[in-house]
């Protein structure tokens, strides 16, 4: 996440950021999926690295539970919870969990389930 650049970067997101991909040590598995979320949620640092780039879910305590892609469509099932920054960390969650299901698996949209209720439900303020 480049928190700020305003879609410089990467695909526009929340409060003026945008989101960037990082890469990791190459791993081969059969399910992309699993392994990139569960990387993704296994940094619990704020910076990556000396990039500059933030990682929105480093407070967080989630635990990926299983994904299923159907056609274009990638459902990932998450289970915990988020400690976010502030308002702006919702999007920025989204994203960064949107964004990582749909590129391992190939999809080009993605639905994130926590706990067993949407995402936007449980990240909603209302």
């Amino acid at each position: 996440m480049a928190i700020g650049d305003n879609g410089i970067s990467g695909p526009k997101i929340g409060c003026g950021d945008s989101l960037v991909a990082t890469t990791t040590a190459p791993v081969r598995f059969t399910d992309q999926v699993g392994p990139s979320i569960g990387t993704l949620l296994a940094n619990k640092s704020r910076d990556v690295g000396m990039s500059g780039l933030v990682n929105a879910l480093y407070q967080s305590n989630l635990t990926y539970a299983g994904g299923e892609l159907d056609g274009g469509t990638i459902t990932i099932w998450l289970t915990g919870n988020f400690m976010l920054g502030g308002v702006c960390d919702i999007p920025r969650v989204k994203a960064q969990l949107e964004y990582t299901a749909m590129a391992a698996a190939g999809a080009t949209s993605a639905q994130v389930f926590v706990n067993g209720r949407p995402i936007d439900d449980v990240l909603s303020l209302k």
